[in-house]
């Protein structure tokens, strides 16, 4: 299992280096595999927004950029095929240090370039370098890349036992490491909704003692068009899950959070009801990849009517 340090420590935070942190969980019995930084070794990186874009003057695929640094405005040459005016991304300014490599002023096909936007593979978070990273609208221009995406973090790499699974979610981390170290981890306060929405699914449980509980709702109204905000998609990143859209991405970040499962099911493409119950013997499955698999008696389905 793998989480951030930093989510961790938002809801408890002892006065702890990362490596005394890890020792601690080792000795308490959650072993530490190991950890590693959550971006690379950068400095001298801001928030910048591009005010515009024009053709680069000797080559097709770049584009002269005029960029707003938060102190002045400065002329970039980008090769990025999503660059645009108004987007937010990291600029790495004149003195910049990516890992072992400074920033310096460049001349690129006789065009003056006084830094480099960048991609999320230069920053060292990620093997993506298709176009720029791109930040939120609301992303103040200026600030410290680092500070705004929370770079100075760790993922930890944690060996669970099967015994441990209270500890499969920040929560219930947090409240090991308290009573590990001392402190009150905090409490996640928890507002019910009521339902805005008669609709209903009828569940059924002929699983026995296997499943006592099976708890959904219906929603209605989700924009297809919504992009997961980048605070939620880095810490699924951190965690080691990739973010697909929205409504997964609710779904894993909540479940990594209070370490309880959850699904989204299409009401649409749900014949009848939600059934949960036992396999039967040489009963056949298709899973997500498409691999089909044969089941004995003892695998637990959650299926519909058909």
């Amino acid at each position: 299992m793998k989480f951030s340090e930093h989510w961790l420590r938002e809801y408890v935070n002892p006065a702890l280096t990362t490596q005394e942190l890890v020792d601690q969980l080792t000795m308490a019995g959650l072993e530490v595999d190991g950890y590693e930084p959550v971006a690379g070794d950068f400095d001298g990186v801001v928030v910048a927004e591009v005010l515009e874009t024009s053709a680069h003057p000797d080559a097709d695929k770049l584009k002269v950029c005029r960029v707003n640094t938060g102190e002045e405005e400065v002329q970039i040459v980008c090769g990025a095929p999503n660059v645009r005016a108004g987007m937010k991304v990291p600029l790495a300014k004149i003195g910049a240090r990516l890992d072992d490599f400074k920033i310096k002023k460049a001349k690129l096909r006789g065009v003056e370039s006084f830094g480099m936007l960048c991609s999320e593979r230069e920053l060292g978070i990620s093997d993506n370098h298709e176009g720029l990273m791109e930040l939120a609208e609301d992303a103040q221009v200026g600030t410290n890349v680092r500070d705004f995406l929370s770079l100075n973090d760790a993922i930890i790499d944690l060996d669970l036992t099967p015994n441990r699974s209270d500890c499969l979610g920040i929560l219930g981390l947090a409240r090991e490491t308290g009573l590990i170290t001392g402190l009150d981890a905090a409490n996640l306060e928890i507002t019910p909704v009521p339902a805005t929405i008669q609709d209903t699914l009828p569940v059924a449980l002929d699983a026995g003692a296997s499943c006592s509980r099976f708890v959904g709702r219906v929603v209605r109204g989700i924009n297809l068009n919504a992009q997961t905000p980048l605070w939620m998609k880095e810490k699924l990143r951190r965690c080691d899950v990739r973010s697909i859209d929205p409504v997964v991405d609710i779904t894993n970040y909540v479940m990594l959070e209070l370490g309880q499962p959850m699904h989204a099911y299409d009401y649409a493409k749900l014949s009848g009801g939600i059934r949960v119950r036992q396999s039967k013997a040489g009963e056949k499955v298709v899973l997500l990849d498409e691999a089909e698999v044969t089941l004995n008696d003892e695998t637990l389905l959650i299926t519909d009517e058909s």
